[in-house]
């Protein structure tokens, strides 16, 4: 079993220079057998048997490999020294799983017949899906090529570049060279356009803080002048004795609470409905004009979100961090709100409403770590609010065969044990969130 992960470790490695050392050989797979071809025959049959027709085949194949080596690299040298392609990103916001188009336009060009230019593009993130496009013929005009993409998750997808390969139509030689592009591909969680949560308040100001301009239930201490409809009652007599002017009491501003909500989306990069609902929970939020502060995992010192606009970028900014994110880091994240609510708005937090993906909690160790964090928040005298995004599915866990286990033992390494979503987690995750008293909205 040892000696199988060592050989398994060893290919991992191997595998990597190889793949890169194909990147500029300008061999393939066809040629390189054709000259392996060539190269049996010359040093078997043909000195050994003096076989003309074989020395007349192996010096063919080693021909045709030359003249098209020598045909693609010299078109692709002189096409790399030109800037060929540029990369238009689309203008709109595109959510996940959706078609991006992305357009290459190819300056005038002129690309000799039996070869063709392979173009796709390169991220700085793997995950979305590859795309090539080919490109025949010459042109005097500029030719713009589509490219549809889709993305796994939300995030800006920098484009670190358009990677160009020249081949023949015999797939006997390549040249490949990589084109250096600024541009992103923009994904923003769904749009969710309303939301079933009620206002879980924070913390409350005091009632003195903010003036209720539609409602004036206060004391009748304010001076207007009468109106009928005022009554005799509210006729200021003294007023009227020494001026002789009708004058009555108005009752002054009532004063309302204002709630101050904060919020910690606790999302990895494929929670994208968890954010939307996060997003469109803060939307609401901001129609009743009440103050939010909202942090998100892997934020890592970015600016703090106070509305919808911002929440979102926050957690399109985020992503990448949030995928490298430790369970430490969740509550790195709860204490950067609460400090920030410490320092700026001056308020003791007592709740904290927390955005958890459904199927995060179904997993064993996730569902501990959410605990965890919860269990802090109660030391530090803030009960947790959790707000569960239903999961799409969920496995009903069994025990494994004999031949399952022997193949898991195989290949699986012993410090790379896994977990998968059960229903049975789920539900002992909302057990003791009742056993803590803890408040769950799904």
């Amino acid at each position: 079993m040892k000696l199988l992960r060592i050989a398994l470790s060893f290919l991992s490695r191997t595998t990597g220079p190889l793949r890169r050392m194909r990147t500029w050989l300008p061999l393939t797979p066809q040629s390189s057998a054709l000259l392996l071809v060539g190269l049996y025959l010359l040093i078997g049959p043909v000195p050994h048997s003096s076989d003309i027709v074989s020395a007349a085949l192996a010096f063919g194949l080693v021909a045709i490999v030359k003249i098209s080596i020598f045909l693609v690299v010299g078109q692709g040298v002189r096409l790399r020294t030109k800037t060929l392609l540029s990369v238009s990103a689309p203008n709109t916001p595109v959510t996940p799983h959706d078609l991006a188009r992305v357009v290459l336009t190819l300056r005038p060009a002129r690309i000799l017949p039996g070869t063709y230019l392979a173009c796709s593009l390169e991220f700085d993130y793997e995950g979305s899906s590859p795309s090539i496009v080919k490109i025949f013929g010459s042109s005097s005009k500029e030719r713009k090529v589509p490219l549809d993409l889709s993305f796994p998750h939300r995030g800006s997808w920098d484009i670190r570049g358009i990677r160009c390969v020249i081949r023949d139509i015999t797939g006997l030689a390549k040249f490949s060279w990589l084109i250096p592009a600024q541009s992103s591909v923009l994904i923003q969680p769904p749009f969710v356009p309303d939301t079933t949560l009620p206002l879980l308040s924070s913390t409350q100001r005091p009632g003195d803080l903010v003036t209720d301009m539609l409602h004036r239930h206060g004391d009748p201490f304010d001076i207007k002048p009468y109106h009928p409809s005022d009554g005799l009652k509210k006729i200021v007599w003294k007023a009227f004795a020494k001026s002789g002017e009708l004058l009555s009491r108005h009752p002054e501003a009532s004063m309302t609470p204002e709630g101050f909500v904060t919020i910690v989306v606790l999302a990895r990069p494929h929670d994208d409905d968890l954010c939307g609902k996060a997003i469109a929970y803060v939307r609401s939020l901001k129609e009743l004009k009440l103050d939010v502060v909202v942090g998100c995992e892997g934020s890592r010192g970015r600016a703090l979100a106070t509305d919808a606009a911002q929440c979102e970028q926050l957690l399109i900014d985020s992503v990448w961090d949030a995928a490298r994110a430790s369970h430490q880091g969740l509550i790195e994240a709860t204490q950067e709100v609460l400090d920030h609510c410490r320092e700026h708005a001056k308020l003791t937090v007592r709740k904290m409403v927390l955005f958890v993906a459904g199927a995060r909690v179904a997993d064993g160790s996730e569902a501990e770590a959410i605990r965890q964090l919860g269990a802090w928040l109660g030391t530090q005298g803030i009960e947790p609010i959790f707000c569960l995004a239903e999961p799409r599915q969920l496995r009903i866990q069994s025990s494994p065969s004999l031949a399952r286990k022997t193949l898991k033992l195989l290949i699986t390494p012993p410090t790379a044990e896994t977990e998968h979503a059960s229903a049975d987690n789920y539900r002992a995750f909302l057990t003791s969130c009742l056993a803590r008293q803890w408040e769950v909205f799904v």
